[in-house]
C-alpha cells in the first residue's frame, strides 16, 4: 500500500533544475537495450460469479522463468480461486508477442509484490536488483512499457533524485522528466537496478484499460520504491505450496502521538505510538500489552521516524511484517508518566483468515453470492468470534435479492425458519428448499448496523 500524498510538488519546481546531472546518451542506450528484454506483461482472467474480465499489468523478469509484478495487478481483494488462465506476454520488436502459459506463485504483502512462473522452463534474462542508494542530485533512468494499444513498446525516461522520503513504504522523489510507467525498474548511472516506480493513480496499473497509448507518458510518476524494500521477496518468492504467511500481534488500532501530546507526556522529540483496541486472546493480549500503552521502542531501539506522526503506525506495521510467525518481538511501553518503560515480549502468530480466501456460494436465481464469516467480519461488528451466519459478498444488479433490499456485507443468520451456522449449512438449506419448492419466496433474517431485519426475496418466476 502506497503512502498517501498530503502535499503537492509544483510542476515548475519539478521541471526546474539548472545544472541537473545527466547520463551520457551511449550509457542510456546501453541501459535501455539491456533492460528491454526483461520487461514483460502479466495477463489473467478475473472470473467471478457474474462476469469475466481480462486484466494485463506490467511485469519484470527476476529469474529465468520467474516474473514479478505489482500486487495491485492481482489485488488481494480478489478471491484467489477467481483468478484464472495466467499468461506471461513477451513483446517482440517485430510481429505479435509470445504468450507463455504461467502459474500464479502468490502475493507478498510485506513488499506489495506478486510472482508468476512460466509453466515450461524459459531462458529469459533476469534483472538483478541491488540495494544501492541514489543520493540527491544523482541521475536515474527508468525503462517502462507502453500499453497493449502501443504493442507493449519499451521506452526510456531520465530524471534526477530530488528527495528521499520516510513513511510506511520508503519512497524516493525525482525531478525533471519523471519516471516510466508504474512498475518499471529504476536504474542508476552505473546501470544497477535500484528500485521500482511506485503506483501512480492518474496512470493506472493495467495495460489494457485505456485506448490512450500515451497516457503513461502524459501522466508520469515521480516516486519510486528503493530495492531495499522488496529484495526479500525476490530472494524468497512465494510458491503455491509455500505462500507468504503474514504475522500479527492482534492490535488493530494504533495511533501516532502528535507533537503536543508527546510534549505533555514528557516525550518531546521521541516517536511514539499509542495502543488502541487489543483483541482478546490475540498475541498482544496474551503478552500483557494493554489499551493506552505508549510504544517507544521496538526490539530495544527507538521507533523509526516518519515525516508526520500519522505515519508512525504504518512504519511499525511494515517492520512487523518482516518477521516470521513464531518469532518473538519486544515492545518497550510507557504505561504511566514518569515511570520506567515496561518491556513486553510478544510471540507472533499467523493472521486470521481473510475474505479473499473465504468459501463462497452462488444462489443463482436470487443473484446472490454469500461467503463464510471471517475474523474481520465479527470484529468490525463487535460480535463474538463464535458468531454464526454468512456474509453477503456480491449481488447481481437488478437481481431478486437486490430488489428485495438485501445489501452487500449484510450478515444472514436465518434462512426461512432454520439457523444458518456457516456457508455449508446455507448451501444445504438453500438447495433443499429449491429442490422441494423451486419457486418459493425465501425469508432471510439479517443483521445490519447492529440491528436485525427480515427480508423476503421473491425469485423470478
Amino acid at each position: 500500500m502506497m503512502r498517501s500524498m498530503r502535499w503537492f510538488v509544483p510542476a515548475v519546481l519539478l521541471a526546474a533544475g539548472a545544472a541537473r546531472a545527466t547520463i551520457a546518451p551511449d550509457a542510456a542506450r546501453k541501459v535501455y537495450d539491456e533492460v528491454t528484454p526483461s520487461l514483460v506483461a502479466v495477463q489473467y482472467s478475473w472470473q467471478n460469479e457474474f462476469n469475466k474480465q481480462d486484466l494485463i499489468g506490467a511485469g519484470i523478469v527476476v529469474g529465468e522463468d520467474l516474473v514479478m509484478t505489482s500486487i495491485g495487478v492481482v489485488n488481494p481483494q480478489i478471491p484467489d480461486d477467481q483468478m484464472k488462465d495466467f499468461k506471461i506476454i513477451v513483446p517482440k520488436e517485430e510481429g505479435e508477442p509470445d504468450e507463455v502459459e504461467a502459474v500464479f506463485q502468490g502475493r507478498d504483502e510485506r513488499t506489495n509484490m506478486a510472482f508468476l512462473k512460466a509453466k515450461k522452463p524459459q531462458h529469459w534474462k533476469p534483472i538483478k536488483f541491488e540495494d544501492a542508494v541514489a543520493k540527491v542530485g544523482d541521475p536515474v533512468l527508468s525503462v517502462g512499457m507502453l500499453p497493449q494499444a502501443a504493442a507493449y513498446k519499451s521506452y526510456l525516461m531520465e530524471s534526477t533524485v530530488a528527495a528521499r522520503l520516510r513513511g510506511d513504504v520508503p519512497q524516493v522523489l525525482v525531478q525533471g522528466n519523471g519516471l516510466a510507467a508504474s512498475g518499471s525498474p529504476v536504474l542508476n548511472a552505473d546501470g544497477k537496478a535500484i528500485g521500482i516506480v511506485s503506483f501512480w493513480s492518474r496512470q493506472g496499473l493495467f495495460l489494457n484499460a485505456s485506448t490512450d497509448a500515451l497516457a503513461s507518458i502524459s501522466n508520469v510518476p515521480r516516486f519510486y520504491v528503493p530495492a531495499s524494500d522488496f529484495l526479500l521477496s525476490i530472494q524468497e518468492p512465494p510458491t503455491p505450496d509455500k505462500p507468504v504467511v503474514l504475522p500479527w500481534i492482534g492490535v488493530l488500532e494504533l495511533s501516532g502521538l502528535n507533537k503536543d501530546v508527546a510534549e505533555a507526556l514528557g516525550l518531546k522529540g521521541q516517536p511514539a505510538v499509542q495502543v488502541g483496541d487489543v483483541i482478546p486472546n490475540a498475541p498482544a493480549a496474551k503478552a500483557g500489552l494493554k489499551q493506552g500503552d505508549i510504544i517507544l521502542k521496538f526490539n530495544g531501539k527507538p521507533l523509526e521516524r516518519g515525516d508526520e506522526a500519522s505515519e508512525l503506525p504504518g512504519i511499525l506495521h511494515h517492520r512487523l511484517l518482516r518477521y516470521k510467525v513464531g518469532e518473538t518481538v519486544e515492545f518497550s511501553v510507557l504505561r504511566e508518566q514518569d515511570q520506567p518503560l515496561k518491556d513486553i515480549k510478544v510471540t507472533l502468530e499467523e493472521q486470521p483468515k481473510r475474505a479473499n480466501t473465504a468459501k463462497r456460494f452462488y444462489a443463482e436465481d436470487l443473484g446472490l453470492v454469500v461467503r463464510e464469516l471471517v475474523f474481520q467480519d465479527t470484529y468490525a461488528r463487535k460480535l463474538p468470534p463464535t458468531q454464526k451466519g454468512v456474509i453477503v459478498a456480491m449481488e447481481r444488479p437488478q437481481s431478486a435479492s437486490q430488489s428485495a433490499g438485501l445489501q452487500r456485507e449484510d450478515l444472514i443468520t436465518r434462512l426461512n425458519n432454520d439457523t444458518v451456522t456457516d456457508i455449508a449449512e446455507f448451501e444445504k438449506l438453500y438447495k433443499a428448499i429449491r429442490k422441494e419448492k423451486p419457486h418459493e419466496a425465501l425469508v432471510l433474517l439479517v443483521r445490519r448496523n447492529n440491528a436485525e431485519d427480515t427480508i423476503r426475496i421473491e425469485p423470478p418466476q
